[in-house]
């Protein structure tokens, strides 16, 4: 900023500055300081340099000074057009409600040529000046003013067109005095309108919900031609979302109390052999180091204070390894208002969701777990074990059915004691049916053969254990109980009733007990049910302080004795299956016979497993806990970032798409479609980073949504809560009554929502190459195929439940059906950078009403590549704009659009690869570097396979 020194406004003293909220005032609403006033389109025209001979590449600098401020404000400036001497800018400059603009603002417009944009070489031609009012009372809302050198001499002309938000014509003078008698701008009155429920566009700024979300926005604004000859009005915006350090605390939160759980489960095992005490040990310092390091993160992500996002120079700071990378939300909103068409798109962008702190070396989680499989498995489906699930993972899944299962027995328990006090006949047989049924699933559970051959693998693991043969009693079974006079309390089924016996419980009297202990129930019930209410209703339970029907006098010792069984059976289950996961991780290696062939657990008799131990290999438990605790800290990290933006890509849509009736119900009866976009490259540290991201997004299939009304709509309570453990995260979202009430009645009833992640990857720069000529690309390969066939599985059930899309009049290459088949054909040929692959998945999840989440290995200069190519793409294809402008328009977002903005952001200060004060050329510098530090390399490697072939032509 230079200081004029004078008054740029001659005359009398000016008027005050504009208060552009008095006529929100008026209406009795806040205009937001981001909200655009005015918009000017700017052309120059018969440019004159120095050489005749040269065009320039000409930009223009717009600034403005208020009076009677002295100084002149950097605004804006367009993109680089270059060799012409009559540049049309598509980039336009917006004065939001935050500049203060008064009817004597003066806006000043340089115009630059730059000569050398890799040596930041340029001088201005010429500049204008005009106050605001002039645009305002011109003709046609346009002025032509001529540009003027330092000299003083006519060196052009420039145009300045104005622009109504609401509409094409310009902005006039309000003609009625404000409040405080001064003249102010006449703003777009719908922007003082209050946000809608039926309102199609949700600002990123006074929508309710994405407010709490998202801050620090940032805006640009084009107009681009149509082949119908209107014009596009085109805001590009970016956000950080405060999601990038909210998911991670509470995520991190349920992990510390999942350690400590396991900890507690661990120490519940009871006395141990010498052998697997120390193993015991080594697990319990794995889970309490854990609880350390997850607890020091936690402090330090809720003492943080500074901006929403993480910056890629952070991405090996240890504080905020749980942090997203560069987390941000980019939209276009296009508008054609002619047509009516107000449209929004969305694209989540993120770094590489890897645990860059912890490094790659030894390559990322899909290499680590497919030589060490097992540390929180994907849950999986029924109780056998399906191809390719561990017996560990089996396990998991065992003990959490049993869990659901107990709760649900224990609520229908109470709710069966309700209904027989009420005397309601009727209620007690839907509950008893229901208490009934999850019983019986339970016992069925429990007869897993995994589990028995877990009961005896602890049991074989005490010290104290003697091998011995079942012996049959007939129909006599016992029950360990466990009462405070007396711990080894035993009971026996003899007849109807439970007695005291003295014998151990074996595993199948314990099973035994459960089903006769539902069978007293089930015959009380009935004799109840069969005969009327007594006439004596009440009675007297002085025990427990309150007042009872005979009904649930009588139930209430059978019902104490079912739910005594089923807490002793969970307790077992418990306690062998944390003994099973305190094995080898990979329960595989536990069954090999000396002959190195596998036997499987329905081999395996009782004296097989008592010889458990002395067939467990040797090995050091302390090696064992320090893999375990790498896998399981890496895992955690990726799942955690990758959580983060799915959460944000997920509430964005719900927020912008609650007026689509299709989108709702496609929600609840399919899921939701996720799109990752991955720019990485195979080789080197990125390979390892889209391990990591393979199987961060393969574990989002666990995670479940739930969306709940809000309790207000304070930013706090709007945002969303995380419950559950590693292996079944739901995310509760709340939603303000208006909105909560647009949601369909499954919806509102708590039906959990589900995601379908998938994940196509291409790399595209220069490591790619040395991939495809020198390493290996078969991970890229093998992702894209297995997802194609996820996302194929999705647009299936998509066809059985929704109905048809409405393209089945277009030609078939661009039809839903049309595009799957050409990504099936390009996800199975091998083809440098074959981005089709990559254009034609984003295209099919638009069509399928999905989340977009592009990244690369910071999110940002190929991200951003990406992103512009697939706004302009859009443009031309939805939106019919120009084709002959598609490369201008498209070199425009990535010169002057967000996404030098962004790269801005996330470049140190002593690392800029640029002037500071050129704003122009962050892409352009960033991009020159790799390939002039890549040409030695090059030569190294071309000189060291020329020098292998040669020794081995020696060889020969």
């Amino acid at each position: 900023m230079a200081k004029t020194g004078q008054d740029p406004v001659p005359g009398p003293e000016p008027p005050g500055l504009l208060n552009v909220n008095e006529p929100a005032e008026r209406l009795g609403i806040h205009l937001h300081p981001d909200e655009p006033i005015l918009e000017l389109s700017l052309a120059c025209s018969e440019l004159i340099t120095p050489r005749d001979d040269r065009r320039p590449n000409s930009y223009v600098q717009v600034s403005y000074v208020t009076p009677p401020g002295g100084f002149w404000t950097k605004h804006s400036q367009t993109e680089i057009i270059e060799a012409t001497s009559t540049p049309l800018f598509m980039t336009t400059v917006v004065f939001t409600a935050g500049s203060r603009l008064t009817v004597n603002t003066r806006v000043k417009l340089s115009v630059w040529d730059v000569k050398d944009r890799a040596t930041s070489t340029m001088y201005e031609i010429g500049s204008a000046m005009f106050p605001v009012k002039d645009i305002m009372h011109a003709d046609d809302h346009r002025l032509h003013l001529p540009l003027k050198s330092s000299e003083g001499n006519t060196v052009g002309y420039i145009t300045i067109l104005s622009w109504e938000l609401s509409d094409k014509t310009p902005m006039p003078i309000s003609r009625s005095p404000s409040p405080s008698n001064k003249r102010v701008l006449a703003v777009d009155e719908s922007l003082f309108e209050p946000v809608s429920s039926n309102a199609k566009y949700c600002s990123l700024s006074r929508d309710v919900v994405l407010k709490a979300l998202y801050e620090s926005t940032t805006t640009k604004t084009y107009r681009f031609p149509t082949t119908a000859g209107s014009t596009l009005s085109v805001q590009e915006f970016m956000a950080e979302t405060k999601l990038s350090f909210h998911i991670p605390i509470q995520l991190l939160k349920i992990l510390i109390d999942e350690e400590k759980q396991q900890v507690v489960e661990l120490e519940d095992l009871g006395k141990l052999t010498p052998h697997w005490e120390q193993v015991r040990k080594s697990l319990l310092d794995h889970h309490l180091h854990l609880v350390h390091e997850y607890t020091e993160a936690l402090h330090g992500l809720q003492t943080y204070r500074g901006p929403a996002f993480k910056a890629s120079c952070l991405k090996e700071d240890k504080r905020f390894e749980f942090v997203p990378l560069n987390l941000h939300l980019q939209r276009m909103r296009v508008q054609l208002l002619e047509e009516e068409i107000d449209n929004v798109y969305d694209i989540v962008t993120v770094g590489a969701m890897a645990a860059h702190t912890l490094g790659f070396k030894q390559g990322g989680l899909k290499k680590l777990l497919s030589s060490h499989e097992d540390v929180y498995s994907p849950k999986g489906s029924g109780t056998s074990c399906s191809p390719g699930q561990s017996h560990s993972a089996k396990a998991r899944d065992l003990l959490s059915s049993i869990q659901a299962l107990k709760t649900q027995i224990m609520y229908y328990s109470e709710s069966l004691m309700r209904s027989a006090k009420d005397l309601a006949p009727g209620d007690m047989r839907r509950a008893l049916d229901s208490l009934t049924d999850k019983t019986r699933q339970l016992v069925t559970v429990c007869e897993d053969r995994l589990l028995d051959y877990a009961i005896h693998s602890l049991k074989a693991a005490r010290p104290d254990y003697i091998a011995t043969t079942p012996n049959d009693e007939g129909d006599s079974v016992t029950l360990t109980t466990g009462t405070e006079d007396d711990p080894t309390a035993k009971w026996t089924w003899e007849g109807d009733s439970f007695k005291p016996k003295s014998s151990q419980s074996s595993w199948e009297d314990t099973l035994m007990n459960v089903d006769k202990s539902l069978d007293c129930i089930i015959k009380k019930v009935d004799q109840m049910t069969q005969q009327e209410p007594p006439a004596n209703l009440i009675n007297r339970t002085p025990k427990k302080g309150r007042k009872t029907s005979e009904w649930s006098e009588a139930l209430y010792p059978l019902q104490q004795t079912l739910t005594q069984c089923v807490s002793l059976l969970t307790e077992k289950v418990q306690q062998s299956l944390t003994f099973l996961l305190l094995q080898d991780t990979n329960l595989d290696c536990w069954l090999e016979t000396p002959e190195n062939k596998r036997v499987s657990v329905s081999q395996m008799d009782q004296s097989e497993a008592s010889q458990s131990e002395e067939a467990t290999p040797k090995m050091e438990t302390s090696c064992v806990s320090s893999r375990l605790q790498e896998l399981q800290n890496r895992r955690d990290i990726v799942f955690s970032q990758a959580l983060s933006a799915v959460v944000a890509g997920f509430i964005t849509k719900l927020r912008t798409s609650l007026n689509d009736e299709n989108f709702l119900r496609q929600l609840y009866l399919v899921g939701l479609l996720v799109h990752y976009e991955s720019l990485l490259s195979p080789h080197a540290d990125e390979l390892g980073m889209l391990e990591d991201m393979v199987v961060g997004i393969n574990d989002l299939r666990n995670v479940t949504f739930k969306i709940v009304p809000a309790s207000s709509t304070s930013t706090h309570d709007l945002l969303p809560v995380l419950t559950g453990t590693r292996t079944g995260i739901n995310v509760r979202i709340p939603l303000p009554p208006g909105l909560y009430g647009l949601l369909p009645a499954e919806i509102r009833s708590g039906m959990l929502l589900r995601i379908q992640p998938v994940l196509f990857t291409v790399g595209i720069n220069e490591k790619a190459t040395l991939a495809e000529k020198f390493g290996n690309t078969s991970l890229q390969e093998i992702v894209n195929i297995e997802n194609f066939s996820r996302l194929n599985s999705y647009y299936e059930q998509y066809m059985e439940m929704m109905p048809a899309p409405a393209d089945v009049d277009q030609p078939h290459q661009t039809r839903l059906a049309g595009l799957l088949q050409f990504l099936q054909n390009n996800v199975h040929i091998r083809k440098s950078k074959n981005v089709e692959i990559l254009q034609q998945s984003a295209e099919i999840c638009r069509r399928l009403n999905g989340v977009r989440v592009t990244g690369c290995k910071s999110a940002k200069d190929r991200t951003a590549m990406s992103v512009t190519l697939e706004q302009c793409t859009v443009l031309q294809l939805e939106h019919m704009m120009a084709p002959q402008i598609f490369t201008n328009a498209l070199d425009c977002m990535r010169s002057s659009g967000l996404s030098s903005a962004i790269i801005r952001k996330n470049t140190r200060p002593n690392r800029c690869l640029r002037p500071v004060n050129c704003r122009h050329y962050v892409l352009v510098a960033r991009r020159v570097w790799p390939t002039l530090t890549l040409l030695p390399k090059l030569l190294i490697v071309l000189l060291l396979l020329v020098t292998v072939k040669a020794v081995v032509v020696r060889t020969r």
